[in-house]
């Protein structure tokens, strides 16, 4: 492990040849009485997870991270630091590909081209003797390649024409902009982070199939509301807000 002097402010890099996940060694260093603005990065992951326990394929030349936050508001309104997230690997990888090339898909991930090529893990927890919540943003970006046969497709930066990248600079680029959204958010709320996450927001107008657990929704995309739930515009003309779930084109289910 290597230490290196604060990075900006109260972030302060800690860096890893190999974790079980970015993720844990956040919840650990917390419990263990870490501080506000620790960013973890590993080279590689040997138990990398995705939402709902997935499992997150993490070779390395990848990029794992997580930064640890203990951020003042209320515990309603952390689910959307992952907003913050997207917005802010948007920001790092925009002049690096095409424009338009990059969108968020609702909840947690990064487009290009319709293709997955990052993703978001957001973890609140409590410690012992501590009133206030901690959040840990975990963030992967497939930088030199990408798991074959997933659900939705997948790709990694190489392939999508990014040259003379590496894992290292991706982290510089995305603590950098995270930095700055993180504290847009704080000192101005969600409106704005909204607003930069619907300007490329994947699917947007289009037909999409939510599927939850007790069956599929099918709508018409109008973005998130101020909570960050995805709305659907139903055939009945009703919207629905959809809080979880994992989203496909209509067009792709029924190919």
């Amino acid at each position: 492990m290597k230490k290196t002097d604060n990075l900006l402010n109260d972030y302060h890099l800690l860096s890893f040849d190999s974790l079980d996940s970015t993720n844990e060694e956040a919840k650990r260093l917390a419990k263990g009485g870490g501080c506000h603005g620790a960013v973890i990065w590993a080279k590689n992951q040997t138990e990398g997870r995705g939402r709902m326990g997935r499992v997150w394929v993490s070779s390395e030349g990848n990029l794992f991270v997580s930064v640890l936050l203990q951020p003042e508001k209320p515990l309603a309104e952390l689910s959307q630091l992952s907003f913050v997230a997207a917005v802010s690997i948007i920001e790092a990888l925009e002049d690096m590909l095409p424009k338009d090339s990059l969108s968020c898909k609702w909840p947690n991930d990064i487009i290009i081209n319709d293709r997955k090529v990052g993703g978001i893990l957001l973890e609140s927890f409590q410690t012992e003797g501590n009133k206030k919540p901690w959040v840990v943003v975990g963030v992967g970006v497939n930088v030199d390649s990408y798991p074959p046969r997933t659900e939705f497709p997948a790709t990694c930066l190489k392939d999508a024409g990014v040259e003379l990248v590496s894992a290292k600079i991706i982290l510089s680029r995305f603590i950098h902009h995270f930095i700055e959204c993180y504290n847009q958010w704080n000192q101005k709320g969600f409106a704005p982070i909204r607003k930069s996450w619907t300007q490329v927001a994947w699917g947007l107008d289009k037909r999409l199939c939510a599927r939850l657990p007790d069956g599929d929704i099918e709508g018409i995309c109008h973005g998130i509301d101020a909570d960050g739930s995805l709305t659907l515009k139903l055939d009945s003309g009703k919207k629905h807000q959809v809080r979880s779930a994992d989203v496909f084109p209509v067009e792709a289910l029924e190919a």
